[in-house]
């Protein structure tokens, strides 16, 4: 009887999990031109992210795969180490991708606004909730050792 039931949810949830995918993507209705501005943004986020890369030396490079580090201590040894110019890139980046993000909110209708909303409401509820599992779990694994 359990093996019924648990291949009824199995069924339930994999019939459930192409509705929801389309219903996200479908969820903005955004015209051809505002898929070509995100098009766009990313492939701008993309070419500043591997400009920034190449300019990387190899100690920064060292100081990023050093896994003995936390994240945040990584991030806080490589802007110790970066130069004016790589600073400058990191500025012309964060305006650029600022510039691109304006644009297309403007060509938003108050109804993709209104959704939009929703859906970084909703998106903010799950990464907090996720951050709390995680401590959780990272706090047990500190108890256990």
């Amino acid at each position: 009887m359990k093996q019924i039931r648990n291949i009824v949810v199995i069924c339930a949830f994999l019939w459930a999990l192409p509705l929801v995918a389309q219903e996200q993507q479908a969820d903005l209705n955004l015209s051809s031109e505002q898929k070509a501005m995100l098009k766009n943004q990313k492939a701008l986020i993309k070419k500043n992210r591997e400009e920034f890369k190449a300019s990387l030396t190899p100690d920064q490079l060292a100081i990023l795969r050093d896994k003995s580090m936390t994240k945040k201590a990584r991030q806080i040894a490589l802007r110790k180490t970066l130069t004016v110019s790589q600073k400058q890139i990191i500025r012309q980046n964060n305006s650029s991708v600022k510039k691109a993000k304006a644009q297309f909110r403007a060509t938003l209708t108050p109804q993709q606004k209104q959704r939009l909303r929703k859906r970084m409401a909703k998106n903010k509820t799950d990464v907090r909730k996720n951050v709390r599992k995680n401590l959780r779990r990272e706090k047990r694994k500190r108890m256990r050792n």
